[in-house]
């Protein structure tokens, strides 16, 4: 592992609870768990983060959250994950870790099976989304089913963030039931606030942001864009995000003959800004868990296009906040996208119902308290009370 040169305990009490977020990506990192790592270090509690090498790392790190990288696969290949397993197992057997809470897919495999080897008290997993449900083939449904539930007999709480996985996990019998709970997911409010918009003249303008990669399904998208200029309706789409498929779109765009009206803008770190300065916030996932890009588009103040898929199904709410479109139906999503484009009144109501909707289900802020509530509970049945005496948080 590479560790940071700097004293990820420094500033917190000597017998401060050491806590280990571990998921794959800096991106994802920066997008899940940094408003959550600094409120759980303003809590007293040592909460570092163990992810891949990335664009993210340094700037999280400059921010004050502790950032470890760790050699971990995106694919499976047996001996970098073994050896990711066990060099997270001696950080961990190293660093006297109490509680290690992993999340996504193979983060949640490996990290689990270290902090186990490494004798950590608490571990914890949060669910972002199953891969599981249908549209895996039958025996890599299987195969994950099957490490998914090995682990299970070691995983002191799973948490969900929407219902689909939380009864997916039940019926699996992944985890007895009382160590299964819907956590859901929010977004840091303060961060994201509508502002009025004045009434311009220019094309519609698209946000999505994703990671340019195959789960993300960019490619309905742009099939959308290119039949709406087919229709005469002008749309401009700004892409932000990075990753694996990035010239495979550049080529589909240019293509259908819609270069001029994309633009891959890469990883961003003023999604705010850039909010205020669109008009519908869109997602063509295949699945996700509960998915944070909608959440900030409709705290914006902004309508929100969505596959109706898992974990966006119960973010949409159809016809109240913005619309579900069928996964693949790229006409579908062109028809909606054209609605919007044509009626800036509609825009305008969807966008406050949408607003309405993240305060009152996805602060940030509760989960938070929801989350620290179930530390407690877990550090204190393993004999950790003392140390797991934790203030409430304190919202600002």
């Amino acid at each position: 592992m590479n560790e940071s040169t700097a004293n990820p305990a420094a500033g917190l009490p000597r017998d401060a609870v050491r806590l280990v977020d571990i998921i794959n990506l800096s991106s994802s990192a920066e997008t899940l768990l940094k408003n959550r790592v600094r409120s759980m270090r303003a809590l007293g509690i040592d909460n570092r983060i163990i992810c891949m090498d990335g664009p993210y790392v340094g700037p999280l790190r400059e921010s004050g959250v502790p950032v470890e990288t760790a050699s971990m696969p995106r694919g499976l290949n047996p001996l970098r994950m073994l050896l990711s397993t066990f060099e997270m197992a001696a950080y961990m057997r190293r660093e006297r870790i109490d509680l290690v809470h992993t999340h996504c897919s193979m983060p949640g495999i490996l990290g689990r099976v270290a902090a186990k080897l490494a004798g950590v008290p608490v571990i914890v997993h949060t669910v972002h989304g199953y891969h599981v449900h249908d549209r895996w083939n039958p025996v890599m449904r299987n195969i994950y089913t099957l490490a998914e539930k090995f682990c299970g007999r070691f995983t002191d709480m799973m948490l969900t963030q929407n219902r689909t996985d939380f009864e997916f996990v039940r019926r699996q019998r992944i985890v007895p039931a009382d160590r299964l709970r819907l956590i859901g997911n929010g977004i840091d409010l303060g961060r994201f606030r509508p502002a009025a918009r004045v009434p311009s003249s220019a094309p519609l303008t698209l946000m999505c942001t994703a990671r340019l990669e195959p789960v993300k399904n960019h490619g309905q998208l742009l099939e959308a864009v290119k039949l709406l200029k087919d229709r005469g309706v002008d749309v401009r789409v700004w892409l932000i995000g990075d990753g694996d498929l990035r010239l495979e779109y550049e080529r589909q765009c240019a293509a259908l003959g819609i270069e001029d009206r994309v633009l891959f803008l890469g990883y961003r770190d003023d999604i705010p800004a850039l909010l205020l300065r669109a008009d519908v916030a869109v997602l063509t996932s295949v699945k996700e868990g509960i998915p944070r890009a909608l959440l900030e588009g409709m705290a914006m103040g902004l309508p929100a296009i969505g596959t109706r898929v898992v974990g966006t199904d119960e973010t949409v709410r159809d016809g109240e906040t913005g619309y579900l479109v069928e996964l693949g139906d790229s006409r579908g999503l062109a028809d909606r996208i054209a609605e919007l484009a044509a009626d800036p009144e509609l825009r305008a109501r969807l966008g406050a119902q949408g607003r309405r909707l993240v305060e009152s289900e996805f602060d940030e802020h509760s989960i938070v308290e929801s989350l620290a509530a179930v530390y407690r509970q877990l550090l204190r049945t393993k004999g950790i009370a003392a140390r797991a005496a934790m203030p409430q948080p304190v919202k600002s």
